[in-house]
């Protein structure tokens, strides 16, 4: 009859920490930004999205962490969108473009780091970076 409690008992913890490991991982996916939200969010600001097919070998479209970046143009200046799977792999994305490029002198950009996103806008006016940061917030409080 003890035997029949403690085995009751463990099975009840193990099924009770299974679901709590499920109920956090449903938690980071539902904080993941997709590129259609980045897409959507962007084009809301007014900003017209035009697809790019710029070369790899430029440092804001390299392959970062594994993940190669959508590029586009924002009135006529480049951005570049990563979306890795979570957070902690988009700090090495990151760590690793700032590792990459320690020695260049790179153009002026902006840089944008939020969730699972990464996303760099090189050389644009103040009234187009104005719209991105709102659009990137906008994706933050989601």
């Amino acid at each position: 009859m003890v035997n029949k409690r403690l085995f009751l008992i463990l099975i009840i913890s193990v099924l009770s920490a299974c679901s709590q490991l499920q109920a956090t991982e449903d938690n980071s996916t539902m904080d993941q930004i997709t590129i259609e939200q980045i897409e959507t969010t962007l084009t809301e600001q007014n900003l017209k999205l035009e697809e790019s097919n710029l070369p790899s070998n430029n440092v804001f479209f390299q392959q970062l962490n594994d993940v190669i970046p959508i590029a586009y143009f924002i009135d006529g200046k480049p951005l570049s969108i990563y979306v890795f799977p979570n957070e902690q792999e988009r700090e090495k994305g990151k760590l690793e473009f700032e590792e990459k490029t320690a020695a260049a002198e790179l153009v002026i950009h902006q840089t944008y780091a939020t969730k699972n996103i990464l996303v760099y806008y090189i050389d644009g006016n103040e009234e187009t970076i104005n719209k991105i940061n709102s659009a990137i917030n906008q994706l933050n409080e989601e």
